[in-house]
């Protein structure tokens, strides 16, 4: 072989040895930006605040004039985006022919370490919950959480009151007896003690493990909602929890797994135990 034909063989395959790590170069710069959007992609962008002040701010007065509008709630993956009303005079009945609100069961109008907000579900008792309806107005598609598909990709309430925006991670989705009538405080400041007793309480009766760190240092959010789904004569409450973000904490995309407490809800989903079909 001559020498010139050794410099060209020589020089074709330091080309080709170039343009292989070139490739190689570029197919790991992919897998690594590959890599770092499956990593991101579901933070930050996985809630997106959208702000309800003005809603709170436009909607003081309500339909009955001792009622007012003092906060906003929204509900991640519903239809549940709709004012909280309050009444300064406890024995005030909740106007149940209002289609659309929820109601505070504090006992001011403040922002505290544990917010407690009820809601009506008047179209969705039966053990088998729809996931939305077009009369849907109320707390009714709260029941979708009991569906572990829906529950593991919405995570997050958004309370709005005193002028911001309030992000909550949900922990725990549960049944609690309403015989349970002092499961939840009245006060509405609430001690640290106290505070680590509802979590416990609540992580205790979730159907789910969600992986949310929290303990009594962390502001509480409760949302309840009347559910016939043991049966008509199985008076329960449906409670969705959540604490609030921390300072610095990002909105991400959390894994969240069935617990043993769920095979219950599965054996009635599919029938296997005996419970009220019809709704309301």
């Amino acid at each position: 072989m001559s020498v010139n034909k050794k410099k060209r063989n020589i020089k074709k395959t330091t080309k080709q040895l170039k343009n292989f790590t070139i490739l190689g170069i570029g197919i790991a710069v992919l897998l690594i930006v590959l890599l770092l959007y499956l990593v991101f992609a579901n933070r930050g962008d996985y809630y997106k605040v959208d702000s309800r002040v003005d809603k709170v701010d436009s909607s003081k007065k309500f339909k009955d004039t001792d009622y007012r509008t003092i906060a906003w709630l929204r509900v991640q993956g519903t239809k549940i985006d709709l004012p909280i009303i309050h009444s300064d005079d406890p024995t005030k009945e909740f106007p149940v022919d209002v289609e659309k609100f929820a109601w505070s069961e504090n006992e001011d109008v403040g922002f505290h370490n544990m917010i407690r907000i009820q809601g009506h579900n008047v179209f969705n008792l039966s053990s088998h919950p729809e996931k939305s309806g077009d009369n849907f107005t109320r707390f009714e598609e709260l029941m979708s959480f009991i569906y572990y598909d829906f529950a593991k990709d919405n995570k997050y309430i958004q309370y709005t009151i005193d002028g911001k925006d309030y992000v909550y991670k949900i922990f725990s989705t549960s049944f609690v007896s309403k015989a349970k009538k002092t499961f939840t405080p009245d006060e509405d400041d609430v001690s640290k003690k106290t505070i680590k007793t509802q979590i416990e309480g609540f992580k205790e009766n979730s159907i789910y493990d969600y992986d949310v760190d929290v303990n009594e240092n962390d502001k509480i959010i409760t949302l309840a909602t009347c559910t016939r789904f043991y049966g008509p004569n199985d008076g329960y409450y449906f409670y969705v929890v959540g604490r609030l973000l921390r300072d610095g904490e990002k909105i991400d995309n959390y894994k969240v797994t069935k617990n043993k407490s769920y095979n219950k809800i599965e054996k009635i989903l599919k029938g296997d135990e005996e419970n009220e079909e019809d709704n309301a």
